[in-house]
């Protein structure tokens, strides 16, 4: 996996399995994650709020290992359906042709929440969220892009049954690679479903076209399962293949936690 799909993978994140069920603190919204999935959910965090959401990830394609970490993301509610977004991330890289290890570049961003849909299933009113995110040139020798990259998504999510969510992103980055541009089209479809009162589970495909400058096309199929500690703090825990594509990693597997604080 390349570090730009390696990131994406963790940035990761369904409502669902990551926490779209009610969970309430004293005065607090329901704690929903943008983690393990690769989709994003369209909650933004509660004004005055902070959340944390972090995670290591291992990737294994051929010879190849991939180390990320903490896979930083950083959500700051300023007002109703508005957050700020910093992301951040260390990978190591231990290949057959070269080793490579630092900071990658920064991320920052915001999520603006413009429709809440229907409580009930209905197809033509899901919830819906804009990401707008721009990356910086912040990162190490190996992993640098002198070139800011845009990235805008939209989220959106159906409640199809009382235990059971949908969700998609479909994304458009404009890349750097080497100093070169490239546009990116990615998309995700996600199926969430509640276990107990504090497990969830998912099940998701998403993809990347292309994945990167000169390489062709990159899909996976992942599923994982969210633990809610309690009101504020939410365990999880993930594992994907590259699907319909060669070049796509063996494997990765990956551990995580979001954790929330009351700031203002």
């Amino acid at each position: 996996m390349t570090h730009r799909t390696s990131r994406t993978v963790a940035a990761l994140l369904l409502l669902g399995a990551s926490g779209w069920w009610p969970a309430y603190g004293a005065g607090a919204e329901p704690l929903v994650t943008d983690r393990p999935d690769f989709t994003e959910s369209p909650e933004t965090v509660a004004p005055g709020w902070l959340q944390f959401e972090g995670g290591y990830t291992f990737t294994q394609r051929d010879e190849d290992n991939e180390h990320s970490v903490p896979e930083l993301l950083l959500r700051v509610g300023l007002i109703e359906r508005l957050e700020l977004r910093l992301a951040l991330n260390y990978l190591a890289v231990d290949a057959v042709e070269a080793d490579q290890q630092g900071l990658e570049d920064l991320t920052l961003g915001m999520k603006i929440k413009l429709v809440q849909g229907s409580e009930d299933f209905d197809l033509t009113a899901p919830d819906v969220a804009i990401i707008v995110e721009i990356t910086l040139p912040t990162g190490g020798d190996d992993f640098r892009e002198d070139q800011p990259q845009p990235q805008i998504k939209f989220a959106f999510a159906w409640a199809l049954a009382d235990r059971l969510s949908l969700g998609s992103n479909l994304n458009y980055a404009y890349l750097s690679e080497g100093g070169e541009r490239f546009n990116q089209f990615s998309g995700s479809l996600t199926l969430g479903y509640k276990l107990t009162e504090r497990w969830g589970t998912y099940v998701e495909y998403f993809g990347f076209v292309p994945a990167s400058k000169d390489g062709p096309n990159e899909s996976f199929f992942d599923g994982g399962f969210t633990y809610l500690v309690n009101d504020n703090l939410q365990l999880d825990a993930r594992a994907g293949v590259g699907a319909f594509n060669g070049k796509s990693p063996d494997y990765f597997v990956g551990v995580g936690l979001a954790w929330r604080w009351h700031a203002w």
